[in-house]
């Protein structure tokens, strides 16, 4: 990795971890506990810029960054990492794979990180209450539909901020990750 990328990646992770501390707001009325924050967008921009794995390194250190100065136990920045990696991974490698303009890619594949995020926490939610609380399978059952939606809100809400930053970012600063794959660029 490039020092400019680790200090970039690393710049983004200290923002995810502010955001993360400090954003947290409640967005399904059902379910107040579970509460949207806006630190995957850094993830994800950090995984549309430099590939999957820069992605998930941001998150990694958001969450223990996360766990180490504000966490009440470790299953809250569990359940974080798996669900924000698990988006990031899907969507940063989506969209480096894909081809056409950047938004309709970076869209497309948000859309797809979005439902690996939501997948991949079913069996861990039955896990993480389990642990964290003693629930059975049938309570932990009654509580999916609502953590389901929150999943699939939190990455849509996140993949649309990373759109919002990305797209102008990228366009200026790195201006082949915003031309289709294989496409020429016109002369400037």
């Amino acid at each position: 990795m490039k020092v400019q990328q680790l200090v970039l990646c690393s710049v983004l992770a200290g923002i995810a971890f502010l955001l993360m501390a400090t954003v947290q707001i409640p967005i399904l009325p059902q379910a107040p506990f579970l509460r949207y924050d806006p630190s995957d967008a850094a993830g994800l921009l950090a995984g549309v810029l430099y590939g999957p794995s820069a992605g998930v390194a941001v998150v990694a250190v958001k969450s223990i960054l996360y766990f180490i100065l504000r966490a009440k136990g470790p299953f809250g920045p569990l359940a974080d990492f798996i669900a924000a990696s698990t988006a990031v991974y899907v969507t940063a490698w989506m969209f480096r794979r894909g081809g056409g303009p950047f938004v309709a890619r970076l869209v497309t594949a948000a859309v797809f990180g979005a439902v690996a995020r939501v997948l991949i926490m079913i069996p861990a939610n039955y896990v993480i209450l389990y642990l964290q609380f003693g629930f059975s399978f049938e309570r932990s059952s009654a509580l999916l539909p609502v953590i389901s939606a929150f999943n699939a809100v939190k990455a849509v809400l996140n993949a649309a901020l990373a759109l919002v930053v990305a797209e102008p970012f990228t366009r200026h600063a790195l201006p082949d990750l915003t031309t289709a794959r294989g496409a020429r660029r016109p002369p400037c």
